[in-house]
This record gives C-alpha cells, structure tokens and sequence, in this order.
C-alpha cells in the first residue's frame, strides 16, 4: 500500500497548481477581463448567502448510502436549506429537459458532454466567466480543461473533476503461465488473444467488451480510428468516413471470426463485461483506470485468489482516452445575484479546499469516513457492509483542486496506482462537440445507421465496404454534411 498526496497529484488532462487552495470564501476582488477586453469588476466576499439552494444529483452517493446524512451535514456547515433531489441516471437527462419545459429547474445540476453543448447554445444556463475568475478557480486549473467548459471564449460550466480515462488490463498470470511478455504491437496483442483462446482452459473470452462502438472501450482495435463524429486537427469530421475506420472495422470483424472478441460484444453491458472479468474468464478488458484498477484486480482474486492483473502501456497505434467532463451547471433562468449565490455556496464550495471540498468528497465524518492519522479511512456502505464507498460525489484521485488541508490524505493500493500512471501517461483529451441544430435533429437517426452498420460488418453479416457504403447512404440522406458545417462554424 502506498500513501499518495493527492493535492500534489499530476494528470496529463489538467495539470493541477501546486500551491494550495485557498477557500473560496476569502476575499476576492479583482478585475477579469472578457474576450472583449472589457473589464468587470467582481467582489466575490459581498455575494450574500441564499436561504435555499435547490439541486439535482444521478450520481455519486445514492438516498440508501447516507444521502440524507449528507444533506444535512451540508445544511449543518452552511445553514442553506437544501432542495436535493436524486434521479436515476437513465431518467435524469429527461427531467431536466421536463423541467425546462414546466419551468422547475433545479438551481444547479450537472450535464455531460452529449448535452452541454445543446443547453448552452439555447441559453439555458448561466455565464459563470466573471465568477468562475473572481473566485480565483481559474487559477487553480489547466487552462485546456476551461477551454472544454467554454463557448465563445466564456465559460459556463465547472467539471466536477478531472476527466477519467480507460485502459487495457490483461491477466498477467496468464502471461506469466504462457511465458509470453506484454505484447507492444498489434501483432503480438493479437497473438496472446490467440494463445488465451487455446491454450488457458478457463478462457472463454480472451477480449471483453461492452458493445462495438465505442472507441474508449476498444483501443486495441480501433488504432486510433473514431466511430463518430471528432475533432481532428481543429475541424469536426465524421469519423465513420474516414479512411482508417476501415482497417480498424476489418481488424474486429476477423477478431469475431476467430473467437478472439467477446460474441455477445453487441449487447453487453459494462455491468456484464466487469461480471466476465471478475468470474475469471475473461483475459482482457479495457475499462477506467485508477478506482477501477483496484477494484477489477480485488474483485478477480476473491474470485481467482492467484490472479495477476496488469494494465498494459497502449500497444503501438492504440489511443487511449479521456472522457469528457462532466460539468455542474447553473440555471440561466435565475438573476444574476442568484447565479452568484449559487456558485459561491455550491459550485466554489465544492472546490474549496476545506471543509466543503472534504465533503463533496468523502461525505459525513462518522458515517461515510473517519479520521485515521492525517489520512482518511473510507467506512463500509450502509446499504452493503462488505464494501467500502470511494467518494461522495467527487472521486478524490480525481479532484479539481487541491486540498489546503493535510490531514484529509488517501492511502492507494498498487493496483490504483499504477493503472493510473499508465493512461495518465499517454492518454488524450476529447473535446465537446458543438452544438448543431441540425444535428440535434438527426442524432438519434445517425446513431442507429452506425451501430447498425458496426454490429453488421463485425459479424461478418456484410463486408468493410458494403457496410460503410450503407451508412454514408444514410448519412447523406440526414444531411450530415449540413451538421458538420454547423458544428465548424460554432
């Protein structure tokens, strides 16, 4: 076990200060200066306390882990009512779009990537530029992650953490067992599927995944091909009319035919891919790093207690990704002296350094954690004894900001760190996609033309050609063309 500083922590996706923070509640006032050289004076100290602040989670703590102990111990810190209000994450996009429409919209809540862009488009939800500097934040984060949150130079959403990416991990023991190193090539990725499928018994799928589209889940063979619509040298394209999508599509159609890849890839779940590789039958699986490096490996040996686990640097051609981040929002209906409130209270509180970011993160002393040393010791779940919780809301290997406490560190297994290190290593940032409202209007139709189109030439029901042929068709028919030149100009 290694004791890890977290504040001190370095991440290619944003590279955090090394000064500590200092909470958001000290005085500031200064001058920040728009795109349009305008200055704004802002004094963050004078911004009055609300009496209420209303928000919408889907993820992070559940009501059965301690919810309501939280809530309250928010309340308690800040003496604001707290109108919290959780949703599952399969209804949480359409309440905030219903709540839109019958104008209830929380205070602040958090959008992904898919509809950040759309909401700030439409003018939905509030310029946090002037408040975001004013608050010294700014400061205190790599200028690339601001740039994700930002639309025409403002910025008008704060990640809740740094962006998480995926890695591949291998059963090293097989390795070991087969007397093979860890491949760097393709060719040699493809050759310890090969000896995985015949030659460890227990394999019954030597690669794991949770379907066929999704570049992060299957580096390996997507080589740096994008099944969708990126970014490549600042201009947004279609990935799936792109001349290397082509090889990457042949590379898992002949991986299916020979066995190597998971048969049930269409439709599995995450879910279904972590069950495969936690019963010990899987050989390889490319999943997030960090948290999920410790628990993949944990979960594999109470299982498979002789199971070695390593996550492989990226083979030669491979890219690994960040996700984009998930940003917190604020409502652009309300005044500005309520957006003001609501991000000093809530958003800035969250990154704090101090007793606000400590809870964002761990949650309530004497319930979800407990003080050991200057570390933090995690409590069982409430609602399952025999696992530990990770975090509140913000994963703390992954904060935004540093903690100017030194008291409140994280003790790490070998196995989270070290999966880290490798994406944190090599692996790229995504950008938003632009807003187009042609597009928003497509979307849904495009999607179904590309999955189609992958899941078929994967199985081999048609050929490379024959598939993308099909899906240009359609594409052209949706007027992708017209969304592209949207998505530039914006």
């Amino acid at each position: 076990m290694l004791k890890r500083n977290d504040g001190m922590m370095k991440r290619v996706s944003a590279l955090v200060l090394g000064a500590a923070l200092a909470a958001t509640t000290a005085v500031w006032a200064e001058e920040t200066t728009t795109d349009a050289d305008a200055a704004v004076e802002l004094d963050y100290e004078a911004i009055e306390k609300p009496e209420s602040i209303s928000w919408c989670s889907h993820d992070g703590m559940l009501p059965e882990n301690g919810q309501t102990e939280w809530d309250a111990e928010y309340e308690r810190l800040t003496g604001i009512d707290l109108e919290h209000t959780y949703v599952t994450g399969n209804e949480y996009n359409d309440k905030i779009e219903l709540d839109y429409a019958a104008d209830t919209v929380p205070d602040v809540f958090d959008l992904s990537s898919t509809y950040f862009p759309k909401y700030v488009a439409e003018g939905a939800v509030a310029d946090l530029t002037d408040l975001v500097k004013a608050s010294g934040l700014y400061d205190l984060v790599d200028e690339s992650i601001w740039e994700q949150c930002s639309y025409e130079g403002r910025i008008y959403g704060v990640p809740k953490e740094i962006p998480q990416a995926c890695g591949t991990y291998v059963r090293k023991d097989w390795l070991d067992r087969l007397d093979m190193e860890v491949p760097e090539t393709y060719e040699e990725f493809i050759t310890m599927l090969t000896r995985f499928r015949d030659e460890i018994d227990e394999c019954l799928m030597p690669y794991t995944a949770p379907g066929l589209v999704t570049a992060q889940y299957l580096p390996d063979f997507y080589q740096g091909a994008f099944p969708g619509i990126t970014e490549v040298d600042g201009e947004w394209i279609d990935g799936m009319q792109q001349e290397n999508i082509k090889d990457a599509l042949q590379k898992m159609q002949d991986a299916y035919a020979e066995g190597l890849l998971d048969m049930e890839a269409i439709t599995n779940t995450t879910a279904t891919c972590r069950d495969n590789w936690e019963s010990g039958s899987a050989g390889a699986f490319c999943y997030w790093t960090g948290n999920w490096g410790q628990q993949l490996t944990y979960n594999l040996q109470k299982n498979v207690p002789e199971a070695e686990v390593i996550c492989i640097p990226a083979i030669e051609g491979a890219v690994y990704l960040y996700s984009t981040p998930t940003v917190h929002v604020i409502n652009g209906r309300l005044s500005e002296e309520e957006v003001a409130q609501v991000f000093k209270y809530f958003v800035g509180y969250m990154h704090d350094g101090g007793e606000g970011q400590v809870l964002f993160e761990y949650g309530v002393e004497g319930v979800h954690w407990e003080q050991d040393g200057e570390n933090v010791k995690m409590l069982p779940s409430l609602s399952d004894p025999n696992t530990t919780l990770n975090k509140a809301y913000i994963l703390p290997s992954s904060r935004l900001t540093p903690l100017s406490v030194n008291d409140k560190n994280m003790v790490y297994s070998d196995p989270y760190l070290d999966s880290l290190a490798v994406t944190d290593a090599s692996a790229k940032n995504q950008s938003f996609q632009p807003a187009s409202e042609t597009y928003s209007l497509i979307s849904s139709d495009l999607t179904i033309a590309r999955d189609t189109c992958v899941a078929e030439i994967v199985t081999g029901a048609v050929s490379v050609e024959e598939g993308l042929a099909s899906y240009k068709e359609i594409a052209d028919s949706l007027n992708l063309e017209q969304a592209l030149e949207e998505m530039n100009a914006n």
